[in-house]
């Protein structure tokens, strides 16, 4: 086990739930904090190859997002009273601002969660259920057990929960249509490829 030294957290005396100015007032850690239903939650950093996979999907999509939307690398999503941070979000132009930490629904078009060991069920069911739940239009899931795949979701007009688009592993080229069109080659997510 590796022994990390983090700065102290200051826990609140009080009962009252945790909002995203708490967040903000966390001491800069490698560790991932984000709220659900107003509880801390608190997830190990992901690895290097986690990371390399979501900045290689948002370069394989850069050109493909409609005009007015960006894709970005993990950004705080307002859920209230819940706050996640998915590893790539595609939201609109105008919502990338120096005064601004935090989306909001209207914003986004996409979430991207890489699957990591630290977060196999918070990534393959909370998120998905608060992002479904909150209405986020699509959601994509990238897992790296037993092997790099991706899977696509869209939500239905008035659902609450996402329907499967398809899944596409390595040697498979995902054929996605909406939000936007665009032709994934999953074995190119992998960075040591």
């Amino acid at each position: 086990m590796v022994v990390v030294d983090m700065p102290a957290v200051e826990l609140p005396t009080d009962l009252e739930r945790w909002t995203f100015d708490d967040l903000l007032a966390l001491p800069e850690s490698i560790w991932r904090f984000e709220i659900v239903d107003g509880g801390l939650l608190m997830t190990p950093p992901p690895s290097i190859f986690h990371d390399a996979i979501w900045l290689r999907l948002r370069d394989q999509i850069r050109d493909a997002i409609p005009a007015g939307y960006v894709a970005h690398g993990p950004t705080a999503v307002d859920l209230d009273p819940s706050y996640l941070i998915p590893d790539l979000v595609v939201l609109r132009h105008e919502a990338v601002r120096p005064s601004r930490n935090l989306l909001v629904i209207p914003e986004t078009l996409l979430v991207v969660e890489v699957v990591s060991p630290g977060s196999v069920s918070i990534d393959r069911i909370l998120k998905p259920a608060k992002y479904a739940e909150a209405g986020i239009p699509h959601f994509w899931r990238v897992e790296l057990q037993p092997e790099l795949s991706l899977t696509a979701y869209a939500l239905p007009d008035g659902a609450r929960t996402y329907t499967e688009v398809g899944t596409w592993a390595a040697g498979q080229t995902a054929p996605i249509r909406a939000p936007f069109e665009v032709d994934i080659e999953i074995a190119e997510l992998a960075p040591d490829r």
